[in-house]
């Protein structure tokens, strides 16, 4: 256990779970990221930090990188007796310590309140994206292009190739490891993949909550992009969930993927108004 006035700092383990979720209910200052994972099921990842007034658990920090070189703040929540400001001070400067032992270069936060944005400023982050929300709602389901291959449900033998996929369509800040990966797929609803001669070149990944459907994770490897198979892939997707009773699905990408907009647009979505800036420092050791 490491002191660092007036905090005692010290890593999480999946044993805190009961006081880190009671935390996160209650308190006053909250983060968490854009994720199909629980924040709790990260616990064995550093830096997982926990910060101590005494006996009595007042802030928590989660970063770990996620795949090796890139991480996201996923959470941070301080209790209402502590200004956010001095707490993310001596909590960030633990976690940005391990990502760089950690081989992290570059770390990311969503703004999920304007309370962030001065907390990660002093700390050298700086704007360089957003994320854009999408939604479709639509009786007609337009009808499937003409593509190379064949789509298929995806099976957890799967998951290599998926990853793959994944490393080659997004920049490192916006991929994600296998562990992620594998909590996606194990929460789909709809898990379809775009095969061409045998080789899974293109992968969906949606699943559902009390809100509805949501399309997480849509990728073509970049060689075979251009050809039908990302369209293929949400058409396919729409007309499986209106079987199953869904009249409605919600994706997020990047501002940026102007790509990604274009073909979402293309086939029936449109902009919810819902963005979330990206802030984003680079680490030295």
């Amino acid at each position: 256990m490491r002191s660092s006035a007036p905090l005692v700092i010290r890593e999480a383990s999946p044993s805190d779970r009961p006081q880190i979720s009671a935390l996160l209910s209650a308190a006053h200052w909250r983060h968490f990221h854009l994720d199909w994972r629980d924040p709790l099921d990260l616990l064995a990842w550093s830096p997982n930090l926990l910060g101590y007034h005494g006996q009595r658990l007042v802030a928590y920090l989660a970063a770990p990188p996620d795949p090796q070189g890139a991480a996201w703040i996923r959470s941070f929540c301080v209790d209402a007796s502590l200004p956010p400001l001095s707490v993310w001070r001596q909590l960030w400067a633990e976690a940005a310590a391990q990502c760089i032992a950690l081989g992290a270069t570059r770390v990311a936060s969503l703004i999920s309140g304007d309370w962030m944005r001065p907390l990660l400023e002093e700390a050298g982050f700086g704007e360089t994206n957003s994320v854009v929300f999408f939604e479709w709602h639509g009786s007609t389901v337009p009808p499937l292009p003409s593509f190379p291959g064949r789509l298929r449900v995806l099976l957890p033998e799967d998951l290599p190739h998926i990853e793959r996929v994944d490393s080659r369509a997004f920049s490192l800040l916006w991929q994600n490891g296998r562990e992620s990966l594998a909590a996606a797929l194990r929460q789909s609803i709809v898990a379809t993949g775009a095969e061409v001669d045998g080789v899974l070149v293109g992968y969906q990944l949606t699943t559902a909550s009390a809100l509805g459907a949501h399309l997480a994770r849509l990728a073509v490897d970049p060689v075979f992009q251009g050809r039908g198979l990302g369209a293929a892939l949400v058409i396919d997707l729409l007309e499986r969930l209106q079987q199953r009773g869904y009249d409605s699905i919600t994706l997020n990408t990047q501002a940026d993927n102007l790509r990604s907009q274009e073909l979402y647009r293309r086939l029936g979505f449109r902009e919810t108004g819902q963005r979330y800036a990206v802030f984003e420092t680079l680490l030295t050791g």
